[in-house]
């Protein structure tokens, strides 16, 4: 798996063949992460806007992690 982007402290994402994962720190007192494929709409907006689509992408999962609980995994499940 390789590292694309990587922001200590908040975000790392990844790419394995045609797959993208985002592993987003989220919590407060409490750390943890959320990991999650990017979808076709998400790859797309990471193509058109780059760096700054993630960005935001990662702000909307550390916002509110539970409105991306069905789509999150442990990293070995995206192998």
């Amino acid at each position: 798996m390789k590292e694309v982007i990587k922001k200590n402290w908040e975000y790392t994402l990844f790419e394995k063949k045609d797959k993208m994962i985002l592993s987003v720190l989220c919590g407060s007192v409490a750390l943890f992460t959320v990991n999650i494929e990017l979808n076709e709409s998400e790859k797309e907006g990471f193509e058109k806007f780059g760096e700054s689509f993630i960005d935001d992408l990662a702000e909307k999962v550390r916002a509110v992690p539970s409105d991306f609980q069905t789509r999150h995994g442990d990293m070995s499940s995206f192998v």
